[in-house]
């Protein structure tokens, strides 16, 4: 039997496998400061900040504490994506792999703005300058500065989504994420965006549309806002939240969609 795509994915996936060549994955690539280590050249510790270790209690149990001598963290925008963004990567690769597809995946700082618009493109994060800034429906949901903007908020929706935190802990306790199929520039495949405020909002929705279940109940709210009530739409923007608890991804639900006219 051929490799094929589950049939409660295969509307959403469809673009993305053979005869279409591969998609190309793109993770982003954060800027953080890092602690410097014995690995590091004098002109990198040149340039680092000092934090005395009493003033990060956070970190004591982490072999950085035991290790290093002192805490000196180097600015770093080359090295380092996202845990969600990292394992929301295997399942896309499992599940197109199922389906007789390679990927090709390469780090955000790498690509193009050439690259993303001419072929099919998995963007994943919203780290990107493209997540929600260049790639976008504007007239739907919209990520900046760290919350959710809904510019026409239809009945039991709300102007603007923000993370929870848990009012004990701090922890972060519930977050929200976008997905978004667009067209490439020749509009004969696709952009598609999955990202969440945080990591694990990347994470729960990458695990939401790769799940058939799921995604069987995206295909029928999709067609209930289409325009003949019957047809799978093209293109669209679904807004997704999900639980966290100790900083893992729980129960994803989905809060929103919005229809994007070809």
């Amino acid at each position: 039997m051929p490799p094929r795509l589950p049939e409660g994915l295969a509307w959403f996936w469809h673009p993305f496998v053979p005869p279409a060549p591969p998609p190309l994955v793109v993770l982003p690539v954060h800027p953080l400061l890092r602690a410097a280590h014995g690995g590091d050249s004098p002109a990198i510790w040149e340039r680092g900040h000092v934090i005395p270790k009493d003033e990060l209690p956070e970190f004591r149990d982490t072999i950085h504490f035991r290790e290093l001598p002192e805490f000196r963290f180097v600015p770093s925008t080359t090295d380092f994506t996202a845990v969600g963004e990292a394992l929301g990567l295997l399942n896309l690769s499992e599940l197109l792999a199922g389906a007789g597809q390679k990927i090709r995946a390469n780090a955000g700082r790498l690509v193009d703005y050439e690259a993303v618009k001419s072929g099919n493109t998995i963007l994943l994060g919203g780290n990107q300058s493209w997540s929600g800034r260049i790639f976008l429906y504007s007239a739907g949901f919209e990520l900046h500065n760290g919350v959710i903007s809904n510019k026409q908020p239809l009945a039991g929706e709300q102007a603007v989504y923000r993370p929870e935190f848990d009012a004990v802990t701090g922890n972060l306790s519930r977050d929200y994420a976008l997905v978004l199929m667009l067209p490439n520039e020749r509009r004969d495949q696709r952009v598609l965006l999955i990202y969440g405020i945080y990591t694990q909002g990347s994470q729960a929705a990458i695990e939401y549309v790769t799940n058939t279940e799921r995604m069987l109940e995206l295909r029928r709210v999709l067609v209930e806002r289409s325009a003949d009530g019957k047809s799978i739409p093209k293109y669209f923007q679904v807004l997704l939240s999900t639980t966290v608890e100790s900083y893992v991804p729980g129960r994803v639900s989905l809060v929103g969609t919005r229809i994007i006219p070809e």
